[in-house]
């Protein structure tokens, strides 16, 4: 008969891998919401997210279309920053206080990996190039390659991997400086 006996250092790893799991879906429910929502409210408000052919037949923003798009990638950048960081504080606060570099940078990059998957595989590649419902089509680009254009949003995956690593290095060297 065997049993599971708790080795040092064994529950740390289960306190961060519950950390990035629930923070990590916290992030991606909260994240896809406001993109789902801000493309069903008006979708040219994430022009810069769409393909090249789409933006260009789409023409620019206008002036209204900016200061509202500003105000929801302010929103978007305080809850990708925003999750980590108050995840990170909430397990060096579970740990007493000690947290090393390499749990809180883990931590972060698990959390933001686990929305730039869901970002992929359900909202771009699902979604977008996939199902492509009416209300993420920018009117007059209807039909057009762009929103089947796989390519395109795994390499915006690529560049937000990058991203969410050097993010988590940032949140990182804060919690181990402060």
């Amino acid at each position: 008969m065997t049993h599971f006996a708790w080795r040092e250092g064994d529950e740390s790893a289960l306190n961060l891998g519950m950390s990035i799991a629930v923070n990590g879906l916290v992030l991606s429910v909260s994240l896809t919401a406001v993109i789902v929502g801000t493309l069903a409210v008006e979708p040219r408000l994430l022009l810069r997210s769409y393909p090249a052919d789409i933006r260009r037949a789409a023409g620019a923003q206008t002036a209204p279309e900016r200061r509202t798009t500003r105000i929801f990638g302010l929103i978007f950048l305080l809850l990708l920053i925003g999750v980590p960081a108050v995840s990170t504080g909430l397990l060096e606060r579970s740990r007493g206080g000690d947290m090393d570099f390499l749990t809180a940078f883990l931590n972060g990059i698990g959390i933001l990996s686990c929305f730039n998957a869901v970002d992929l595989f359900l909202i771009d590649w699902l979604l977008f190039c996939t199902v492509t419902p009416r209300f993420l089509v920018i009117e007059g680009t209807e039909g057009m390659a762009g929103y089947k254009n796989y390519r395109f949003h795994f390499r915006g995956y690529i560049v937000g991997t990058m991203l969410a690593a050097i993010a988590s290095l940032l949140i990182a060297s804060v919690f181990v400086l402060l």
